[in-house]
């Protein structure tokens, strides 16, 4: 009983296209892994960015705040920041 082989171009073509799979799965695989560390990045950014636009809303009510309790006490003025001069 002879044992059937692929011809050896046959061989080659199938090793080819094998390794190709495999490369192409390996190269697949390390995307994944790229893609889940951007979108971990991309949370933390977002989470970043969610604590800095809450705390600039938070100062920019302050600042309100305190230009009306100035302005009922000094009028409507210009605060020159580097020596506290009105003007």
């Amino acid at each position: 009983m002879s044992t059937e082989k692929l011809t050896e171009e046959e061989l080659k073509e199938f090793k080819e296209a094998n390794n190709f799979l495999n490369q192409a799965a390996t190269e697949l695989g390390l995307l994944e892994m790229e893609y889940f560390s951007t979108q971990e990045y991309l949370n933390t950014l977002t989470e970043i960015k969610t604590t800095l636009l809450s705390k600039v809303k938070e100062l920019n009510t302050k600042k309100q705040e305190l230009n009306a309790k100035l302005g009922g006490k000094y009028g409507d003025k210009q605060v020159d920041l580097g020596t506290g001069e009105l003007k």
